[in-house]
This record gives C-alpha cells, structure tokens and sequence, in this order.
C-alpha cells in the first residue's frame, strides 16, 4: 500500500506545480534580429521537462528587446546575427504597454515571469567557445580582425588589416597628410639660401622619401562616410 501524501507533500507539489510556468532566466539563440528597433526572434536553448521524464523545446520567442549599454546619451551597438547565444531575462510583469509607450505604466496583463516578457542580453557563450580576451588587463574591442586595446597603463593600440578614417565629415585627417607629404614631394629640388656661409643654391634631394611616406599612409587611409 502506497503512503498517505502528507500536508508537506501536497504543498511541495503545488509549489512544484505552479513554478512549472515561472521564468527567471536561459540561454538562448538568436534566430532573426532587427537592428532598427533592436529586437529579436530567440530560440530558449534549454528543454522543458516533464513529470514523466520527457522533455520539448521551447517555441521560439518573437519581438524580444535586446539589452546594449546605452545612457546619458551615449550608447555601444554591435552586430546580432543568426546563431549567436544570449541571456534572456525574463521581468516579472506584463511589458506589452511599457514597450509601447514607455515611461511609467500600470501592466494591463496579470501574468508573471512569462515567457513573452523576455529581454535579452548579448554576450553568453558556453565554455566551449573561445574568449575574445587575450589577458586579465586590458580593455579589448575586437571584430573583423581589427582591435582597439586600452592597455593597464593606459597607452591605446589600434590594429587593423584594412583601413582606418580619423576626422569628421569635412576633414579626414590621414588624407590631410597624404595631401601635405604630395605638396612637399613637388617642391623644386632645389632651394635657394641667401645666408653665409652658404651661396647660390642648397639641393635637396628628398621627393622619393615624402612620396614612399606618403604611399605608406594611403596604405592605410580610409574614408568617413
């Protein structure tokens, strides 16, 4: 004869039954993303389990906010594509009236820790894939084979195999040097010098040095869009 379930049993099980449909937080996928809104459709990575030993995946989940640093008006986008993992987080009341108007809103659902108010966060990767980081002390931004390094002691690199701009819209400033190594290149060759002990002219022979400089910097000149 089975044993009587007890008054503890029956609450463990209504507990265990009501947090069957709450949400705190998973990884998950990103299966489309909109940059111009910054919402995504993310595919929840981790199975729902079942009473009798079975597991099914999540549904994917639509129009989920993603989360990058942004305030004081200043913010940091990166690409989002398809594939790439993240946390989602899932806030405790309704967000559709919030994610419509903003500011401060009274929920118009009851629902809690639901699956449709996720948000996510980019940045979440399994152990199984590679940092990014090359060591504990500097600050490292990296994509596409380029990087910007802020070093412990404050000195900053910059690597790149392509191009770099610096400037604004009216004045980029690798051309301006380009530009100033070109004129220097096509002065005359030969510059008159009043002074003594020196007469007549003082030649100077340096055009293929400031044109080999200034074949290295467009090497590496860009443009500002």
């Amino acid at each position: 004869m089975p044993n009587p379930i007890t008054l503890n049993d029956a609450i463990n099980l209504a507990f265990d039954y009501n947090l069957i449909n709450l949400h705190t937080a998973m990884p998950a996928s990103i299966i489309e993303y909109d940059f111009t809104k910054q919402k995504a459709t993310v595919q929840p990575l981790l199975n729902k389990s079942w009473a009798d030993g079975t597991s099914t995946p999540y549904l994917p989940l639509e129009n989920v906010p993603v989360i990058f640093p942004k305030s004081g008006g200043a913010s940091l986008t990166f690409p989002v594509n398809q594939g790439d993992t993240c946390l989602l987080i899932f806030i405790e009341r309704s967000t559709d009236l919030w994610l419509t108007v903003g500011g401060q809103v009274t929920p118009d659902d009851n629902r809690k820790f639901d699956l449709s108010d996720a948000v996510a966060i980019m940045g979440l990767f399994p152990f199984s894939e590679s940092s990014q980081a090359q060591n504990n002390d500097d600050l490292l931004l990296t994509y596409n084979g380029s990087s910007f390094r802020i070093k412990k002691n404050g000195d900053i690199v910059i690597e790149t195999d392509s191009k770099i701009a610096i400037g604004s819209s009216l004045v980029e400033v690798l051309e301006t040097i380009s530009q100033t190594l070109a004129d220097i290149a096509a002065i005359t060759t030969t510059v008159i010098v009043p002074s003594t002990p020196f007469t007549g002219a003082f030649p100077i022979n340096n055009a293929a040095l400031f044109t080999a400089l200034k074949t290295q910097i467009d090497s590496i000149k860009g443009t500002i869009p």
